[in-house]
């Protein structure tokens, strides 16, 4: 797990859209899972990688469950598999039963339902732009738990921003971004 803890405006979101494949570079070079982002088969972006971008990047017409299947399928997934980790994932981010269409959840469940979109396949890389920012002390921790259960398995590398100082003692390596 690695923290990148930085000022509000200091390119944290920026440096992460860059990892994913997002944005280039204008010098330097980025290297990823092997690859550099958006080289040919490379894999970033794309199934190896989880994304949960800052802003809620979701179809407001799908409901929660049919939200989920639409990202497993897309990273590959089995339908049978997709139904079992969406039943997980709904109850360890305390989101209602999956019938809701995405447009009409709160903006907090909206951004935990963005959590579960990245969350959903079981990536490799998992990159999260402030994953609980305004989320309540018991469910953050109980993220945080859930981050710490992936990474032990030494299958899943996390990269979160935070403005929460107590949150970075969770991970392995702190980066203080300060360009």
């Amino acid at each position: 797990r690695y923290g990148l803890l930085g000022a509000s405006g200091c390119g944290k979101t920026t440096l992460l859209s860059c990892i994913v494949g997002r944005r280039r570079l204008n010098s330097g070079e980025i290297w990823v899972l092997g690859g550099r982002p958006g080289s040919r088969g490379s894999g970033v972006p794309g199934p190896r990688i989880g994304y949960m971008p800052q802003e809620v990047a979701l179809y407001g017409e799908f409901t929660m469950r049919e939200t989920l299947l639409y990202f497993g399928w897309v990273a590959g997934m089995k339908t049978q598999d997709i139904e079992d980790r969406t039943e997980f994932l709904l109850k360890l981010l305390n989101l209602p039963n999956g019938s809701k269409f995405v447009k009409n959840l709160s903006g907090g469940q909206q951004r935990r339902m963005s959590l579960a979109a990245a969350l959903v396949h079981e990536p490799e890389l998992l990159i999260l732009d402030e994953p609980t920012v305004g989320v309540d002390p018991v469910l953050r921790q109980s993220i945080w738990d859930h981050m710490v259960d992936i990474t032990k398995n030494g299958h899943t590398t996390v990269i979160i921003t935070t403005h929460y100082i107590e949150e970075t003692r969770q991970a392995h390596m702190i980066i203080k971004y300060d360009p």
